[in-house]
This record gives structure tokens, C-alpha cells and sequence, in this order.
């Protein structure tokens, strides 16, 4: 199973808190240092499930970047990026309700674009799927439609509804399932994104759960009770066990609720891809019950 991942790479600076207050100073009495970006997150939790992943992305030729690298080789993670300007940067506040507040820096991400794409055709065309996450450069996508058919959309951002015709798959929350529909009901929204050509989406629900829309089929499953120490991360381990599932031919309830526990066990850590699990852990988090 190979699964090319193609994104942003940042390098993650999560900060705890009791409460974020604005014009306030904030003293935080520990500090998490890790490697993040959706495109990346996807590709350390995926191969933190077995399975053979390679990211495609840009990273600084900086003391971010040495250590970006160096954490993704110990993942497991098959690295192809340029080493440009400076590595991107977020900044992450966590409050003790596990809410979690962003600041990004793009950096060297703003530079992916379709030639770095055109240069790794071989592998993008034998993968059994290619990750896109949407936020770069979308001509991207179009070329990648081209070369392999099985792709994976992470829809976080508005896109060219033109590029989502005959997409097999995308994933999204709720909220960004609303926004780029201009909608007010998640069911709206997903009968809106499959009439414009995606397949089989697969929308995230938060705590209530999440939810699977086709032209034939919408399928609920419902969250796991949990008490979140850190929801940071937890989408896109969400996204990489319904793409473990999807590989794997699992009946869409099974993968939902496979995703479902790969989210909520996330939620149970601080930071991101050090929270996210493995297959053993996930089975022992499920029992016998998937």
C-alpha cells in the first residue's frame, strides 16, 4: 500500500494555557516542538499505520528544516522536498479545554507548485493514492487528475469547484464544509460538493461524529466519549484512517468508525504527530467491537 502525500510542511510550536485572552501576556510552563501541515500530519499518521508513505513539499534550509527532516525519517515518512528561503512556522495555543488557536507563517510552502509535481510523475502514477491538500497552488490538482486518478482531496480551503469534477474522494469539517459551500446545513453542503463531481466525501462532524455522502449512500457514525486533553491534529488523523480503510476495501461504516478512534486517540495527547496512533493502538482502543 503507497499513498503519496502532497502539501505543507511546518514545523509546530504548540504552547499550553489556562485561558487565551486577547492584550493579555500568556505564560505557558511547557512548550512542544514537532513537525505539522496537513500534507505532513496525513503522512506520519498513515505511516504510522504501515503504510508506505512519501510527502512531496518545500522546506527552509534552516535549523527548522535539518530538524523537520530529521523527525520525518524517524516516522518512517519518504521525504522529497526542495530546501528553499525559511521552513513555514505555526505557532499553536492549546486552552485547557483542549481548544486550540493557530498562527501560521507559509514560508518556503508558498513555493510548491506543478513542475515539482511533473518531476516525481513515476511516483505519483504508481501510488495507490496521491493526498492533495488544497491552500496551494490548485493548477497542481489539475495535473495531478492527469496522472493519477485515485486522488484524495483535503478540502480546507476554497477551491476552483471546476477542479473537484471526477474526484474520488474529499475530506472536511463541518464548518469548512459550510464555508466554501455557502451553506447552512451539512447536508446542503454535501449534496452541493457531489453534484459538482466528488465521489465519496467523507466530512467531519467534531464530538457528534462523522458523516459519509455519495449520489447513493449517506451513512452516520456516531463519536467516541472521550475527554480531549488536545484536539490539534485530530482531522488529520481522522483523514489518514479513512485513506488506511479506503486501501484496505473496508465497508464504509467500518471505516468511518476505524477514523473515528484514529481522531478521538489523537485527542487523548498533546501535540500532533507524536499523538497519532498505530495499529495496535487503535485495535486495543476498539477491542473487538470494529
Amino acid at each position: 500500500m503507497t499513498v503519496t502525500c502532497i502539501g505543507k510542511l511546518n514545523v509546530d510550536l504548540l504552547y499550553s494555557v489556562k485561558e487565551i485572552k486577547v492584550n493579555e501576556n500568556h505564560v505557558s510552563e511547557e512548550i512542544y516542538i514537532n513537525v505539522g501541515g496537513k500534507a505532513t500530519n496525513v503522512s506520519v499518521a498513515l505511516a504510522k499505520l504501515g503504510v508506505n508513505s512519501t510527502l512531496i513539499t518545500k522546506i527552509g534550509e534552516d535549523e527548522f528544516g535539518a530538524f523537520a527532516l530529521k523527525k520525518l525519517k524517524e516516522f518512517g515518512v519518504n521525504v522529497i522536498a526542495d530546501r528553499i528561503e525559511r521552513t513555514g512556522i505555526t505557532f499553536i495555543i492549546v486552552d485547557e479545554k483542549a481548544n486550540n488557536t493557530m498562527f501560521n507563517y507559509l514560508g518556503a510552502n508558498k513555493f510548491l507548485c506543478v513542475d515539482d509535481i511533473l518531476r516525481k510523475e513515476e511516483i505519483i502514477s504508481e501510488s495507490d493514492i496521491v493526498y492533495f491538500q488544497s491552500g496551494i497552488e490548485p493548477d497542481i490538482l489539475n495535473n495531478l487528475k492527469k496522472i493519477n486518478k485515485n486522488v484524495f482531496v483535503e478540502l480546507s480551503d476554497f477551491i476552483d469547484f471546476q477542479l473537484l469534477n471526477e474526484i474520488p474522494y474529499a475530506s472536511m469539517n463541518e464548518l469548512e464544509a459550510l464555508r466554501i459551500t455557502n451553506t447552512t446545513k451539512i447536508e446542503d453542503a454535501a449534496k452541493k460538493l457531489v453534484s459538482l463531481g466528488v465521489e465519496k466525501l467523507f466530512i467531519k462532524l467534531g464530538s457528534k461524529g462523522s458523516l459519509y455522502y455519495s449520489e447513493n449512500e449517506t451513512i452516520f457514525c456516531e463519536s467516541f466519549k472521550i475527554n480531549p486533553i488536545d484536539t490539534t491534529g485530530a482531522g488529520d488523523s481522522f483523514t489518514a484512517g479513512i485513506i488506511y480503510g479506503l486501501l484496505n476495501r473496508m465497508p464504509v461504516k467500518k471505516i468511518l468508525k476505524f477514523a473515528n478512534a484514529c481522531g478521538a486517540i489523537t485527542c487523548l495527547k498533546k501535540g500532533t504527530t507524536e499523538s497519532f496512533p498505530t495499529l495496535q493502538q487503535i485495535n486495543s482502543f476498539l477491542g473487538p467491537s470494529l
